[in-house]
């Protein structure tokens, strides 16, 4: 509950009109994706929600929550549980109203944009001028923002753009005591150009790896790289998701390859990102996208053996790329270079061009991270499983142990049968990082589905472990509080920052550095015995680090 008076200073913070404790307008935010264990995916409701919409008003409301001991959650354009309160005592401050791009500077190459602006907004902008933008595979929706100072992501483009944490510039942050501080060149009057001094840099507290998900304060503004586009200015674009069919652009390549073993293709992909061809790269199983966008057809497939074999196994090892050029030249190029790589691993080159109705329908998808929702199709609800980022052959290992882990739990009913090759796998930046994420898909309607998800869970992030590849989602406060003593005790010091911060514990820090026991007595007493030993070799000592 909030206090009458609390309530009355939230309106003269932000306004009457934008501010509300209604039951029913609270329960809108109280209905997430990826609330896992629940299936009607309900999570904590907030006391009241307030929308600011600028700077100033937010550093009254925030000052106002901690003058009478509550808390707040900042939701921009919101992506499941993660913008969601973790206690009952949060206010839910909606950014919605701020949503303005303030800037964007063609000759310097960067956007200054609110928290509400999403990717595909800035996108049909920057593209206007000859750029373009990063978009994290979550989808075109949500905030670019959000995901460069506050969240994590990553996207099929990472390849050419990066991730979002690293194309963070100047940033506007008011922190949980309701002052303003202003990062990088903008904390000089220099500017927005740069993320980084004069002086010591705060990226790293900022963010680290994952973001703090508002648990350090609320981010009001920020200036964020864009890339180069050498297409037209606007993708003439008719219908939407699998209806939809775009105008290709002459200096556009779509093509899958498709090699004969995990050796050659691992090496392929190594020398196609480092020879800089891909704007978009991904590696996603046959079998996923089947089950994405015909979700009955791959009822059917995965019962005719002789298909699920070649999908698994003749066509296992493939992946998609996009190339763009500024040239015929420089295409010609990108083209020949492509070829030799086929020519030198026995790889087979799939030229979309002449498949016209699939490039015309994939190209948006893919530049735009639009097919995003499709996942959901199959049972009505989707996870992911991650580990550390880390070079491509690591990737490869993960995505191999996830097809073993999803493929006894498919055989057990506890989850959806995709084939089990399912991976979200991207390259970033011309090979230097590469992602995994192993997709699996279930019915929240159905019990055995639910069941399941704890031990899939607990399993997943033992296997990251004890291959010495920590999970790299640290949202969970049960994980957390497992793998940071492997970490060198890392929420201690996120516990420190959030203390120096926030002294009032203003911030709701539950998806941040809060820590809860897991109930290991829960798991399989095998996984459990395994857990209890990886915890044991990889924890730090008062000495340091494990040999």
């Amino acid at each position: 509950m909030i206090s009458d008076e609390a309530y009355r200073e939230l309106e003269e913070a932000v306004g009457p009109e934008n501010v509300s404790r209604e039951p029913a307008v609270l329960d809108t935010y109280a209905w997430q994706p990826f609330a896992n264990d629940n299936p009607e995916r309900w999570v904590i409701r907030p006391v009241a929600v307030a929308m600011p919409g600028s700077t100033e008003e937010v550093q009254a409301l925030v000052k106002a929550l901690g003058r009478h001991g509550l808390k707040f959650k900042a939701f921009s354009t919101g992506w499941g549980a993660y913008s969601s309160p973790t206690s009952d005592d949060v206010v839910q401050v909606d950014l919605r109203r701020m949503d303005r791009i303030i800037d964007i500077d063609e000759k310097n190459m960067y956007t200054v944009l609110e928290p509400y602006v999403c990717g595909a907004q800035l996108q049909a902008e920057a593209m206007k001028v000859g750029l373009n933008t990063h978009i994290i595979g979550a989808g075109p929706s949500c905030s670019p923002l959000a995901s460069a100072t506050s969240a994590f992501g990553v996207g099929w483009d990472c390849v050419y753009m990066s991730y979002s944490g690293r194309n963070l510039l100047g940033a506007e942050w008011v922190l949980p005591d309701g002052e303003v501080l202003r990062l990088g060149t903008l904390g000089s009057d220099c500017g927005w150009f740069c993320g980084d001094g004069p002086g010591p840099s705060l990226r790293g507290i900022v963010r680290g790896s994952t973001g703090a998900l508002s648990g350090l304060g609320i981010f009001t503004k920020a200036a964020i790289k864009l890339f180069n586009w050498p297409g037209p200015p606007r993708v003439e674009t008719d219908g939407l998701l699998l209806d939809a069919q775009s105008e290709v652009p002459e200096n556009v390549r779509f093509c899958m390859c498709f090699w004969p073993d995990r050796k050659n293709q691992d090496e392929a992909i190594y020398k196609i990102n480092e020879s800089e061809l891909c704007y978009i790269f991904s590696r996603t199983g046959l079998g996923a996208t089947i089950s994405i966008a015909a979700p009955h057809l791959m009822k059917h497939l995965t019962g005719a053996s002789t298909l699920r074999s070649m999908i698994t196994g003749d066509l296992k090892y493939g992946c998609t790329l996009i190339m763009v050029a500024d040239s015929d030249n420089e295409m010609a190029y990108k083209e020949r270079v492509l070829k030799e790589i086929a020519k030198q691993y026995g790889g087979v080159i799939i030229d979309l061009a002449a498949a016209k109705p699939i490039i015309r329908m994939f190209l948006m998808n893919f530049l735009r991270s639009t097919a995003v929702p499709v996942v959901f199709r199959m049972g009505g609800q989707m996870f992911t499983a991650l580990d550390r980022n880390d070079t491509w052959d690591t990737q490869m290992d993960w995505a191999d142990m996830g097809v073993e882990v999803k493929q006894k739990w498919i055989d057990r009913g506890g989850i959806l049968d995709d084939m089990a090759d399912n991976p979200y796998m991207v390259s970033y930046e011309d090979n230097t990082w590469g992602h995994c994420e192993e997709i699996f898909q279930y019915d929240p309607r159905n019990p055995d589905h639910l069941a399941a998800l704890e031990p899939l869970f607990v399993e997943f992030s033992l296997e990251a472990v004890e291959r010495c590849m920590e999970p790299l989602s640290s949202t969970d406060a049960r994980l957390r509080k497992i793998i940071s003593p492997m970490m060198g005790h890392y929420t201690q010091w996120q516990q420190k920052i959030s203390g120096f911060m926030d002294g009032k514990r203003t911030a709701d820090t539950g998806m941040y550095c809060d820590e809860v026991d897991f109930d290991l007595q829960k798991v399989d007493p095998d996984i459990r015995t395994r857990f209890e030993k990886v915890i044991e070799k990889f924890s730090w000592t008062e000495d340091g680090p494990p040999e």
